[in-house]
């Protein structure tokens, strides 16, 4: 049989094999190859020369040729392993699953990579420089080592001190028993364990000066802090920084986590520096808490919101056996009066002071001196009161630091501060950011700026993902909390924006009793004038009316935040471990309907 015939014989064979495979079986499928090859052969005028064992040769030959199409054939579809989903019923969960699974991937790829040599670079260039040494560059750093185990790194920051925990300063660090603990920078947590506030992970980080700096002629895998120093400037089109000492260094990507700087208040000029200072670092703490260690002090503290509050009672509780005196000076009609409804933040400053804090609200400094041969600062405020202070912390928020950003030429965000990043934390290609100053876009409640440690861990370890990835480009979705403690009677969680100007829904374990006009009475109204939850409060409440002296008023409880409709926050008081249940209605429209079902799982009326 020449070569055109086979040909000719196998299109036809594969033919009959598609239309009969289901119905024939191998047997008869076998004689019917042999019987179309012989027929082709006989049909080009050959004629096989006759031998007993001629049909067993074409059977073999065809088996050989055949057999494995014919399998195919005509095998039955393979059997589904046991728990294997239909196609459709998958589909949902493979596209959910998606990202996690070509991060998995890349993880497996950088596993492979990491069990080669790390590659050679040229003296004064870094794949991965990292500007501020704070918490956001940390977990960069963790989230770029995880996906790039080679990756040689250099945080660059202006203390000299490692990447460490903010929060425990105005908090946790007051109220140790023990002043060596303080001394060690360690604090017990909430649950009893001591942590030090210095981070620590699985990387090791070497210290370097600058001096350490310039002997190195190639940056090898791991991690390098340097520390005391500043970045002066940024060439996004070259991909370099300069130092405050003018050396310039090359980057591959460049993360920017330059958080903030401390605002201050122009009146206070009138005082020496040394009697007034921000509260920002370790060494802000270790300053403050030295002035307070001696007996008969008497501090001002100036801001009523997160960090004034919370320093204002921490000092007064460290102080309470040192006759140290804390007076409070704030704007606002209450304690968090930025943050909580009305009712609230009032009712928080009668805790507040029931912690020792002299409060003056709705008060402002209208000017300073110093007095007792610059000894001490005496503060004039505009209803012509006057306070002695042996010195004044200020606490009235951060600025985005920005400076660097801004001689870059990188966009910046003139309302709410901060560099202007996309959804994947990106400002420019190269560069990312993460941390306070940054001015993103949620996906759930738009563009923010937001200043909790909570946001600088998880900004900051997306930016580290997509910074070591060529293909993965995670979108910042976390809804990032944050918590605070103002004495014994005092402490919640909370995630999304709390603004005093929002619509609130409040939802208590009782009913607040309330006063006009020296009446005690109860309500049960809410803002659309009824609820189906029969505990819920009416929100705001008139704040001349709140029994300020009722401990246990607001013990536990809920306040949603509303605009256009829509659960834009969630304010936990006193009810804590809610936070993956806050997240899941942020953003759902809020209807009194069903504000019973949509509070249940907070457990606000469970015993």
């Amino acid at each position: 049989m020449n070569s055109n015939a086979f040909r000719a014989a196998l299109r036809s064979t594969t033919r009959l094999g598609q239309h009969r495979a289901a119905m024939a079986a191998p047997r008869q499928t076998m004689i019917s190859l042999r019987q179309t090859a012989r027929s082709y052969a006989s049909s080009h005028g050959t004629t096989p020369a006759p031998h007993t064992n001629s049909d067993a040769a074409w059977v073999i030959g065809s088996l050989l040729v055949f057999g494995p199409m014919i399998y195919k054939l005509t095998a039955p579809p393979p059997k589904k392993k046991a728990g294997e989903s239909d196609h459709h019923e998958s589909h949902k969960k493979a596209e959910e699953d998606a990202e996690e699974a070509e991060e998995a991937e890349e993880t497996k790829t950088a596993s492979v990579v990491a069990s080669t040599a790390s590659p050679k670079h040229e003296k004064d260039f870094y794949p991965y420089i990292l500007i501020g040494a704070g918490t956001a560059s940390f977990a960069a750093m963790e989230a770029i080592r995880e996906k790039d185990p080679t990756a040689a790194i250099l945080i660059i920051g202006n203390e000299d001190i490692g990447p460490y925990m903010r929060p425990p300063l105005s908090k946790e660090m007051w109220f140790n028993k023990s002043e060596e603990t303080t001394e060690n920078l360690s604090f017990k947590d909430w649950q009893g364990k001591e942590r030090n506030i210095v981070l620590q992970g699985k990387e090791k980080i070497d210290t370097l000066n600058l001096e350490d700096l310039e002997k190195i002629m190639s940056a090898e895998s791991g991690v390098k802090l340097l520390t005391g120093v500043i970045v002066s400037d940024l060439n996004v089109a070259e991909q370099s920084i300069t130092l405050n000492n003018g050396k310039v260094l090359k980057y591959g990507k460049v993360l920017l986590a330059t958080g903030g700087v401390p605002k201050t208040l122009p009146v206070l000029k009138g005082a020496n520096a040394d009697k007034v200072s921000t509260f920002r670092s370790v060494e802000d703490f270790k300053h403050l808490h030295s002035l307070v260690k001696s007996s008969d002090k008497k501090i001002v503290v100036i801001g009523g919101g997160f960090l004034g509050s919370e320093l204002a009672v921490a000092i007064s509780h460290y102080g309470k056996d040192k006759n140290i005196k804390v007076t409070q000076i704030f704007p606002e009609d209450g304690n968090m009066g930025l943050v909580f409804p009305r009712y609230l933040s009032k009712w928080t400053t009668s805790q507040v002071e029931q912690e020792g804090v002299v409060v003056k609200a709705n008060s402002r400094v209208a000017s300073t001196k110093t007095v007792n041969e610059g000894k001490q600062v005496e503060l004039t405020l505009e209803n012509g009161e006057k306070v002695v202070a042996d010195h004044v912390v200020v606490a009235v928020g951060i600025e985005a630091n920005v400076e660097l950003a801004k001689k870059a030429g990188l966009e910046l965000d003139d309302i709410r501060g901060g560099v202007v990043v996309n959804a994947e934390l990106q400002a420019r290609r190269n560069v990312y950011c993460a941390g306070d100053m940054t001015s993103f876009h949620d996906v759930t409640l738009g563009r923010r700026r937001v200043e909790h440690y909570d946001n600088a861990i998880l900004g900051g370890r997306v930016a580290g993902q997509n910074m070591a990835s060529d293909k993965l480009h995670k979108t910042y979705k976390h809804q990032s909390m944050f918590w605070s403690d103002l004495g014994p009677h005092i402490g919640y969680e909370a995630v999304g924006i709390l603004d005093s100007k929002l619509s609130t829904v409040s939802i208590w374990t009782k009913k607040p009793t309330v006063t006009a006009e020296g009446d005690k009475k109860e309500t049960t109204s809410t803002p659309s004038e009824t609820s189906t939850a029969e505990r819920a409060t009416a929100t705001p409440l008139p704040a001349e009316a709140v029994k300020v002296e009722d401990k246990e008023k607001y013990n536990k409880g809920l306040v949603l935040y509303l605009k256009d409709k829509k659960i834009v926050g969630l304010l936990m008081w006193n009810n804590f471990g809610k936070v993956e249940d806050a997240r899941k209605i942020l953003g759902q429209v809020y209807d009194t309907e069903k504000v019973e079902a949509l509070v249940k799982p907070f457990g606000i009326h469970e015993e």
